[in-house]
């Protein structure tokens, strides 16, 4: 009896320790969520509705707002191309960070240790330092105004978090896995599509998200390098809206939804994956 009587009473003062957490959890999701909500609800309803109650519920309800920057501002459009810059950059970061972080993680490569300080520093560099000479060296390049400028950075300066990361990941792979491929008779690439490439899903997934959420909510790059209206992304082009329409909330909590839908349905997809590529990370 002895025994249980302190089972139950750890469980009761586990129970008391958890409530705190969960309350601040609470607290927390809260947050998160109610702007969530207050964006999607006054998105749904018009401007006049809005200014007579901004927080309650909408007495008219309606898709105007949206219908209105897709047939009006090219909402749909710069979505399209939002989503064509973000995927190629993306693609072309995993294929790159994948082979380098396969050699610099299980691979003999000379410096491999200031190969991998020298991308831990270039990160540390801000990125609004870099915008004059990214330009000018485009310029001279003449790809200014062409989604591929704006490709090439999003590459550029997304690769050495990529590769630094999938370099951490690729570490907690067992040696013996890819000797034994060796033996075999795979090659460097047989290995990378076979084994590393399975094995470190859960990195390359959680790598995929944060590189293409990072691509589709840029902003500076994606003005500077792309002046042209009709080929803007989503992003500046709902920053210029936003300008305009200060006092058409509904219109602009249409195009933050509109925004956030994307990120929104990866973060939902994806929250396995990224939990263990996280874990994997911090672990090594």
């Amino acid at each position: 009896m002895a025994e249980e009587d302190v089972v139950v009473s750890k469980r009761i003062s586990s129970g008391r320790t958890q409530w705190p957490i969960f309350a601040a959890l609470v607290v927390v999701a809260a947050t998160i969520v109610y702007p969530l909500y207050f964006v999607i609800i006054t998105s749904m309803r018009p401007n006049s509705d809005y200014l007579q109650d901004p927080f309650g519920l909408p007495g008219i309800w309606t898709f105007d707002n949206y219908l209105n920057l897709i047939n009006t501002y090219g909402i749909g459009q710069a979505f399209l191309n939002s989503l064509f810059v973000g995927t190629v950059s993306v693609t072309i970061i995993l294929v790159l960070a994948s082979l380098a972080g396969y050699a610099l993680a299980k691979l003999p490569v000379p410096g491999q240790k200031y190969i991998t300080a020298t991308f831990v520093s270039v990160m540390l560099i801000p990125g609004p330092v870099l915008i004059i000479p990214i330009y000018l060296m485009l310029a001279r390049l003449e790809i200014v105004g062409s989604y591929t400028g704006l490709i090439l950075v999003y590459v550029a300066t997304g690769l050495p978090f990529a590769t630094f990361f999938l370099t951490l990941s690729f570490r907690g792979i067992p040696d013996e896995v890819i000797e034994a491929a060796r033996i075999d008779g795979a090659g460097f690439f047989r290995i990378m599509w076979s084994i590393i490439a399975p094995m470190g899903s859960s990195g390359l997934a959680t790598l995929a998200v944060l590189q293409f959420l990072g691509a589709w909510n840029e902003l500076i790059f994606a003005v500077i390098l792309i002046p042209e209206e009709s080929m803007r992304l989503l992003t500046p082009q709902l920053a210029s809206i936003g300008e305009r329409f200060l006092t058409d909330q509904p219109l602009v909590s249409a195009g933050l939804f509109i925004t956030a839908s994307v990120p929104l349905i990866l973060l939902a997809f994806a929250s396995k994956y990224i939990m263990q590529g996280l874990q994997v990370g911090v672990s090594r």
